[in-house]
């Protein structure tokens, strides 16, 4: 027996997850979750295959007591068909389903990823108080979730932490990585496949961007929490897609020595919003600072591509 106390990640195979399995696997006793067994990671956990949808198969393969859960899976393909139907199930029932098995275990904290977007705005100052105005299935469903580990609070005090994420980047663990379609992975392979960088807007787009080693830290230190359950994690600035391109650019020419463009929709009439995603509330209960690792993991999503 290691002496170490047992996490569960679910979902740890995933884009964020992988990078919480990586982090984690020194650390504690380490148990994944996934539906999928296609990638692996170069480090130390054990894998349970199962998938959150099936409550009976979740009773068969969770009979360990977790000291700590971290739950990521999730379903954000949104362009895939019948979407909304997998997102209800994965997302609020996926969740349901997890709560319900762990429920009666011994289980320190329940720490649920869910995100800002369930506030339903681009625009303006964004608080854990700010009205929750969802307008699309995935925070939708992710709001559902909440709920339900509000519920199971009421009913079982159940010790849950949620945190609402803005946009984490970080170059993706595996060479074969389904999202490629988030906005700093797209622009680094544009960059690198076509020679040049094409944004889908006219750039002015805001968004908060963290990088996904700061929420590995923040999670475990939010083990410690005592009493708040549910926090904005955000990085309080914003970048405009224009801006990412243009550090994408920076990075690129450097690296290869030749220039490359810039391609807008010249279509989008869409003006510049300011946006703040508020973290004070984190800030009071830690003490933390976030870095910018933009241009590093840009490098390195480059020898992710180069390397395949």
């Amino acid at each position: 027996m290691s002496g170490k106390e047992k996490l569960l990640i679910t979902g740890g195979l995933g884009n964020l997850g992988s990078w919480l399995t990586d982090y984690f696997s020194e650390k504690f006793d380490l148990y994944v979750l996934s539906k999928s067994v296609k990638n692996n990671l170069n480090c130390n956990y054990t894998l349970i295959q199962c998938d959150i949808t099936d409550i009976d198969e979740l009773k068969k393969k969770l009979t360990l007591s977790f000291d700590y859960c971290i739950h990521t899976a999730s379903y954000n393909e949104f362009f895939h068909e019948n979407y909304a139907k997998k997102a209800l199930l994965i997302n609020a029932l996926g969740t349901r389903n997890l709560i319900e098995v762990l429920k009666n275990s011994k289980i320190k904290k329940f720490i649920y990823l869910s995100t800002f977007h369930v506030y339903g705005v681009n625009s303006g100052t964004v608080t854990e108080d700010t009205a929750l105005t969802p307008k699309n299935d995935y925070a939708s469903t992710h709001l559902f979730a909440e709920y339900y580990l509000k519920q199971f609070y009421s009913t079982d005090n159940f010790p849950y932490i949620i945190f609402r994420l803005t946009n984490s980047y970080g170059s993706p663990k595996y060479k074969d990585s389904r999202k490629w379609y988030l906005v700093l992975n797209d622009l680094v392979r544009s960059a690198y496949i076509d020679n040049k960088i094409v944004l889908k807007g006219n750039g002015k787009a805001k968004r908060d961007f963290i990088w996904m080693g700061d929420v590995c830290r923040v999670i475990e230190k939010s083990f410690d929490f005592q009493t708040d359950r549910l926090f904005n994690l955000s990085t309080n600035r914003t970048h405009s897609m224009m801006e990412l391109a243009e550090r994408v650019q920076r990075v690129y020419t450097k690296r290869y020595k030749k220039d490359i463009s810039i391609e807008i929709n010249k279509e989008d009439s869409t003006n510049s919003l300011d946006l703040q995603v508020i973290n004070l509330k984190l800030k009071k209960e830690i003490d933390f600072e976030l870095e910018d690792k933009i241009d590093e993991e840009i490098e390195s999503i480059f020898n992710l591509l180069e390397d395949n």
